[in-house]
């Protein structure tokens, strides 16, 4: 009867811990290497930082193709890509209020 016991003790353990990995929050993607390749402005279509909860801070810059590339914040081109998309997406906004007024 005893074997059964742990047996019986392991499996609700086991099944507990799989449950509590299963709903456990974490990030999506983390940056573990950052890529040299500076991508052109026309090629991106967003960007964002990575999880607070991520080991390295990152930018992952989404590409037209689908792609995701992983980019140091510190590098000078990506201060300057982060720019450009800003000025993109303030342009949009500011587009799609003044064409909201028109109509």
């Amino acid at each position: 009867m005893r074997p059964y016991c742990i047996f019986i003790a392991c499996l609700v353990l086991f099944a507990c811990c799989s449950l509590a990995q299963q709903f456990s929050q974490g990030p999506d993607k983390c940056c573990f290497s950052f890529s040299n390749v500076r991508i052109p402005v026309k090629q991106v279509v967003s960007i964002h930082t990575t999880h607070l909860e991520c080991s390295r801070t990152g930018i992952i810059i989404v590409t037209k193709n689908h792609g995701e590339i992983c980019a140091d914040p510190m590098e000078k081109w990506v201060h300057r890509l982060r720019n450009l998309m800003d000025a993109r997406t303030l342009k949009d906004v500011v587009s799609e209020i003044s064409s909201g007024e028109r109509a």
